[in-house]
């Protein structure tokens, strides 16, 4: 591949779904030599988008937040279907336009979403959350105009919620809500675990002109405890390529519409 703009979207895109790329790797998919994908990764590490290791590239430091998440749930999900998540990131990002305003959701989903974002020029966006380490990946990115919500913590998720969080979320209207979930099932809706959490999300969906749910197919007919939204809420199911057919079929009967990774 000649075109260095064409392989640095390539290199991207393989740091996005593995985590980490190998010169030798790149070199043999991309049939350049090694130098040239040297000086790729050198001109990536300078955009800040990698960084560069020995024999290849890992994603950019992680955020603060990374240093304490690995003791919590949230940190036992992020590696959970890491690849699926990976996919589903990358189909949501192609339903974001330039100048659209969206809300994330607090969940791993969406934060792979978030770091997705970062590596992209998807911009500008105007970005609402309620979760503190969605606005960590995404503080200081130009042309992002970034808000967050007050609200009580629940640490586990470093979602904010309460009454403070719902009444921010109500003072705001976004074009795309990208909500992830515990369950979401065609005859009992979006539900998750927490109440609190699970009021914030459905003030989201509110909020929002067109509801995109982030699930990978192991929450695809999955019931958690608190019920969220109905199915008729969200406008768009984003999965991934093991979701069940049967499932998928009663999503469409319902209206929702279908992303899948090609």
């Amino acid at each position: 591949m000649s075109n260095p703009a064409k392989r640095a979207e390539f290199i991207l895109q393989e740091l996005l779904l593995h985590g980490r790329v190998g010169a030798e790797q790149l070199s043999q998919q991309l049939q350049v030599n090694t130098s040239t994908i040297r000086r790729d990764l050198e001109r990536l590490e300078q955009q800040n988008l990698l960084r560069r290791v020995h024999g290849g590239a890992l994603p950019v430091d992680m955020p603060a937040y990374s240093a304490y998440a690995y003791d919590l749930t949230f940190q036992e999900n992020m590696n959970k279907q890491i690849e699926e998540k990976a996919q589903i990131a990358r189909v949501a990002l192609g339903l974001i336009q330039p100048g659209d305003s969206i809300a994330l959701t607090p969940g791993t989903t969406t934060t792979h979403l978030a770091r997705a974002i970062r590596h992209v020029q998807i911009r500008p966006l105007t970005v609402v959350t309620n979760a503190v380490n969605i606005a960590m990946e995404l503080n200081g990115l130009k042309d992002i105009t970034l808000t967050l919500t007050g609200g009580l913590l629940l640490p586990d998720f470093f979602a904010l919620v309460g009454p403070l969080a719902e009444e921010s979320l109500n003072q705001m209207y976004v074009g795309k809500a990208f909500v992830g979930v515990t369950g979401v099932s065609p005859e009992h809706g979006l539900t998750g675990p927490n109440q609190l959490e699970a009021l914030t999300h459905r003030r989201t969906i509110q909020r929002a002109l067109q509801t995109i749910v982030l699930a990978d197919h192991t929450k695809l007919g999955r019931v958690a405890l608190h019920a969220i939204a109905p199915s008729t809420a969200m406008h768009t199911l984003v999965t991934d390529r093991e979701a069940p057919t049967d499932l998928l079929a009663w999503f469409k009967e319902l209206g929702v519409k279908i992303h899948q990774p090609e």
